[in-house]
């Protein structure tokens, strides 16, 4: 009988796990590294068979290898290796080799065996992983050289190296290049007869962008490694820089020696750019939304402000202290209300506020911001046709856009030039309508705006209003400037085009629509405001921010109206089910639970066809896409509002009478 306690000390100095079995395979002593190993607590293994150790699909198979070793001690091999699968307490298998070497050395001491036990399943992967690189680097160098032996072979394989859309370059083994395909002279700039003869390495100098390195790509050549991929960035003949993917593969020959390489060039510098400016439309759109968000909170706080002020200044002697300090917080609301609407300008959400403008007036009052903004270089030339009329515009917007394209021309004039800015009456007859899908034919107020830079080619006219387009060099131009004229121009009810000649500069033309109305002091003409509530009006407010809600409560009640205020789509149709009648219905368009306010407006007309609607937002532009500009014009009151515009509006909806939704 072997000497346990002996064994046991021996165990717990050896590194490796270790176990004592004996002829039947029933485990007689486990070291604690053995019980770590399989997951077991100490001498939780003793007394269990060594079987326990194996899974249950192996067992069968591995105890035949160990049986013969148990059970006949007289053949008993010293220090025999096994490697088999194991089992761990929680079911996981991996890899082991054991080390058996016999215990006792008479039959009457029982036969045991000694098993050493080392994972190695990491050994096993690697190995693995060794086998499987070297055997894709053995197919990528075979099909390398034999797609090199059959170009130089095979007139229909040499074909097809020069029309290949890849860049093809081959060199020997003294690493000078022997063939430059057609694709390879597009990407570079260079001909076969300036590249073949050279070696790759003072062709590398003649590529190095002076930005990024091009030392792996030396390394894995150097070193002789097979197919590898690079990103690099290479310098063209003219000295344009281009970003390029390329694929190199080491060439053999029949001894298994260097025989040069071969590349395959692309180039992705086209690729690279649509992925920035996918990223960069991603981030704006995001940018754009978090901004539009932000700017209808802050339109919310504003129309508190300005309401409650005007209702201060209402209970305040004009001489007073008091009066002149809540003007000057009114004349701020007023000023930040003005900064939101730019805002909103960059999200696309912008609330145009069209009104009547006396163009000549407005371009001659920016005309100390143009020359700061354009320098001393450029000469700035103003041709105003006299008796010119009035168009509608929101002025802000309209002074944003001739500023963008003030700013264009001025980088299309780097060295200096003039800028001339032109005003005239105009119509657009049926015929040139008919040219353009978006025109109706009218009157119009144009605006051009003429550099004498370099001018643009037709192609860049044509796709000179996408957004993201830009002819600048990266980190001179976002190419939204022009996408954002042509976007407030076409939400006024305008047109726009370009008219531009290489090296003559470039003429861009805004036609607005002329206004057409007989008097833009008619709500100045009206009765009192207060006066209004006479009419006995009930309205219904859905204003899901109830400080909001509260505010304009207060203005409609002390013009004389009864007022509900309801905070949902939902709590504002049980409110118009009950016996209650109501003669306007006034909400915002953008509730944050449940219907909108243009949803709202359709079930309210349903269920009392006789109420009017009255709506109110930041983000107009989706309510006149949804409802139709003509139909809500009349019905709609941007945010923030002032006291006197929601009464008028609300006067003239009870005036007019104007149809429901």
């Amino acid at each position: 009988m072997p000497n346990l306690e002996m064994i046991a000390k021996f165990f717990n100095v050896v590194p490796d796990p270790m176990v004592l079995v004996n002829s039947q395979g029933v485990i007689v002593l486990a070291s604690a590294h053995t019980c770590t190993l399989f997951g077991y607590k100490p001498d939780e293994l003793t007394g269990k068979p060594v079987a326990c150790l194996m899974p249950e699909r192996f067992r069968a198979s591995h105890g035949k290898h160990l049986e013969g070793y148990f059970r006949s001690p007289s053949v008993r091999p010293m220090g025999i290796g096994i490697e088999l699968w194991a089992c761990r307490a929680d079911g996981s298998e991996f890899q082991i080799a054991i080390s058996l070497s016999p215990y006792g050395e008479k039959e009457t001491d029982g036969v045991f065996a000694l098993a050493s036990i080392r994972d190695i399943t990491e050994r096993r992967r690697m190995e693995e992983a060794r086998r499987e690189s070297q055997r894709q680097k053995e197919i990528a160098e075979e099909r390398a050289q034999v797609a090199l032996v059959l170009a130089e072979g095979n007139e229909a394989l040499r074909a097809f190296f020069e029309a290949c859309p890849l860049g093809i370059i081959t060199a020997k083994e003294d690493l000078r290049i022997d063939r430059w395909n057609r694709t390879a002279e597009r990407i570079y700039g260079y001909t076969a007869s300036e590249i073949i003869g050279l070696n790759i390495w003072d062709f590398d100098k003649m590529l190095e962008s002076g930005k990024d390195s091009n030392a792996a790509l030396k390394a894995e050549l150097s070193l002789g490694n097979g197919v590898r991929n690079f990103h690099l960035r290479h310098r063209r003949k003219d000295g344009k820089i281009i970003d390029v993917s390329m694929n190199s593969a080491m060439l053999r020959n029949a001894h298994g020696g260097d025989a040069g390489f071969v590349c395959m060039v692309e180039d992705i510098s086209e690729r690279k750019a649509i992925e920035q400016q996918l990223r960069q439309s991603q981030k704006m759109e995001a940018v754009g939304q978090l901004t539009g968000g932000i700017a209808h909170d802050f339109n919310n706080l504003l129309s508190i402000i300005i309401c409650n002020l005007e209702l201060l200044q209402e209970r305040q002697a004009r001489e007073s202290e008091d009066f002149e300090l809540s003007d000057m917080a009114l004349s701020a609301g007023l000023h930040g209300a003005d900064l939101i609407k730019q805002l909103l300008a960059f999200s696309r959400k912008q609330n145009l506020d069209s009104k009547r403008i006396e163009v000549n007036e407005l371009v001659e009052s920016m005309m100390s911001l143009l020359a700061r903004s354009l320098g001393e270089q450029i000469e700035i030339i103003l041709d105003m046709a006299p008796g010119l009329w009035d168009a509608v515009a929101d002025p802000v917007q309209l002074q944003t856009a001739l500023v963008n394209l003030a700013t264009n021309a001025r980088d299309a004039m780097r060295g200096g030039g003039k800028l001339v800015i032109q005003t005239e009456n105009t119509s657009l007859d049926e015929a040139y309508a008919e040219q353009f899908a978006e025109v109706s034919a009218g009157e119009y107020v144009m605006i051009s705006v003429t550099d004498s830079g370099k001018g643009m080619t037709p192609e860049t006219v044509e796709r000179a209003f996408d957004p993201f387009y830009t002819t600048k060099p990266a980190g001179e131009g976002t190419g939204l400037g022009l996408s954002m004229v042509f976007g407030f121009v076409k939400q006024t009810g305008g047109h726009v085009r370009i008219y531009s000649e290489v090296g003559h500069g470039t003429t861009v033309r805004l036609y607005l629509p002329r206004d057409v109305s007989q008097s833009a002091a008619m709500a100045s003409s009206r009765e009192p405001l207060k006066k209004r509530g006479a009419y006995g009006a009930k309205i219904l407010i859905v204003e899901d921010n109830k400080d909001l809600a509260k505010s304009a409560q207060r203005v409609l009640n002390d013009a004389g109206y009864e007022t509900t205020v309801t905070t949902s789509a939902e709590q504002a149709l049980e409110t118009l089910r009950g016996a209650e009648s109501f003669d306007i219905l006034f909400t915002d368009i953008i509730l944050t639970r449940g219907s909108n306010g243009i949803e709202l407006a359709q079930d309210a007309v349903k269920l009392r066809p006789g109420i009017k609607i009255l709506f109110s937002s930041g983000f107009s532009e989706a309510a006149l896409r949804a409802s139709g500009k003509a139909a809500l014009a009349e019905r709609f009151i941007a945010k923030p509002y002032r006291k006197e515009e929601l009464l008028d509006r609300i006067g003239s909806l009870l005036e007019v009478g104007q149809a429901s939704a």
